[in-house]
């Protein structure tokens, strides 16, 4: 019988929230085991990828280079608990106008409507299944 992956039972809610014309993300993570989890990132967090639709149809999401000095640090599950981890990017649409040089602005090439995202987190030796949201 082989050992399930650390984490394997780490569940993840994305939240969405506006800032302005801007959306900010939150990975949620749930622990349903029978033990506390350790989850080890960098932070500012921008470790995951993106997709994101509208009406069925995949949007391209435009992601500057980031080359940054980053601090590891871990994140305490406790067992049926919760903990959230904030990402450092913000999304904007195309379709805003507002452009910048801000490495950690996302842009969703489309214009600004109703969208799924779906987020997969990279994770050091956790396994946690892709986190989804409706915004």
């Amino acid at each position: 019988m082989a050992d399930k992956p650390v984490g394997s039972e780490l569940t993840c809610e994305l939240e969405v929230r506006r800032e302005g014309s801007r959306l900010a993300l939150t990975f949620v993570l749930s622990n349903r085991s029978l033990q506390p989890r350790t989850v080890r990132y960098f932070h500012p967090f921008f470790q995951f990828e993106l997709r994101v639709s509208a009406n069925g149809r995949e949007l391209a999401v435009s992601q500057p280079d980031i080359d940054m000095p980053v601090d590891p640090r871990e994140l305490q599950v406790p067992v049926g608990g919760r903990a959230s981890l904030e990402a450092a990017i913000r999304l904007r649409f195309a379709s805003d106008g507002e452009a910048g040089d801000d490495r950690m602005l996302w842009t969703i090439e489309g214009a600004s409507a109703p969208i799924e995202l779906r987020a997969t987190l990279r994770l050091d030796g956790v396994a946690v299944p892709p986190c989804t949201a409706r915004a």
